[in-house]
């Protein structure tokens, strides 16, 4: 958080500032249940209670509300130690550049309802659906909007609400890193997003979890895959496992990285890859045969 957002007083929940800011009621009740909260976060279900108590409403769309807030303040989720699916949602302050940010636009209907059928109304992370599994969906960028991303269909999924708590948890845990990540994120391809995340954090162990959110690929992609492809092109990663719980956790950390190279990293694993299956048509080839003939790339 900037030094200036740092010294700025939250606004009272009274305030006519906070009216400027959220023209909402139920979202300026939540604010206010959080304010009042700041010294003992609470959880969810403690923040609807509350929030209901003050509004004499139920469905109040927390998801939706929260959003909104975090247009303008730091409301991470945090999750209670050994409780896997319990956050507390403490209100830190600011964000560095609430006075630059616009207003989170509502994401149209048809945008949803477009959003719900390429996902097949599923979890884009575990598959679960309301109907077998009796879980809650919600609309979630895929890259955040506070890191540069945008409300386009392209930049949007379906996650069950364990799944998004847990990506803004892990978002949370890294906020140090969110420069790199911002930078990650916006990377064209693939490689760049990873490589140049590690290089960001060279020397530190980066949780597999990490570098499947910035790899941004469908199904969760191949993150090993893409370690070993990277190593292809002089890239020295080291993995390490730590046991948490039940989990075993995933970790990468980069030791030593090359100059990407001419035409981007994807362009160089291809070729790479092209030679490799050439050489290994060689070694099985009969003493010989013309493979310039026979060879179909």
């Amino acid at each position: 958080m900037s030094e200036k957002n740092e010294r700025r007083p939250l606004p009272d929940p009274a305030s006519a500032e906070l009216r400027g800011l959220i023209s909402d009621a139920e979202t300026r009740a939540v604010y206010d249940v959080l304010y009042q909260a700041r010294e003992e976060p609470l959880a969810m279900p403690a923040i609807r209670e509350r929030v209901s108590a003050l509004t004499g409403k139920s469905n109040l769309q927390m998801d939706r509300r929260l959003r909104s807030l975090r247009t303008h303040f730091d409301v991470p989720a945090r999750r209670v130690p050994e409780k896997r699916n319990l956050f507390v949602y403490p209100l830190l302050g600011w964000n560095p550049d609430a006075d630059k940010r616009t207003t989170r636009k509502n994401i149209p209907g048809s945008v949803r309802a477009l959003v719900h059928h390429t996902y097949g109304n599923r979890c884009a992370a575990c598959g679960r659906t309301p109907k077998d599994d009796q879980v809650k969906l919600v609309i979630d960028h895929m890259v955040p909007l506070d890191l540069g991303g945008t409300n386009d269909p392209e930049n949007l999924q379906l996650l069950c609400d364990e799944d998004n708590h847990d990506k803004q948890a892990l978002f949370a845990d890294h906020q140090e890193n969110a420069d790199a990540l911002r930078k990650s994120l916006s990377l064209p391809e693939v490689h760049l997003r990873i490589g140049e995340l590690l290089k960001a954090m060279a020397g530190e162990d980066v949780p597999k979890e990490l570098i499947v959110l910035v790899a941004r690929e469908e199904n969760n992609g191949d993150p090993t895959k893409r370690m070993r492809e990277l190593r292809s092109l002089g890239w020295i990663i080291k993995n390490s496992q730590r046991k948490k719980g039940r989990r075993v956790l995933s970790f990468y950390r980069l030791e030593h990285w090359e100059p990407w190279p001419p035409g981007g990293p994807q362009a160089a694993v291809v070729r790479l890859e092209r030679a490799r299956r050439r050489a290994k048509r060689a070694q099985k080839a009969p003493s010989g045969t013309d493979l310039r003939s026979t060879a179909v790339e």
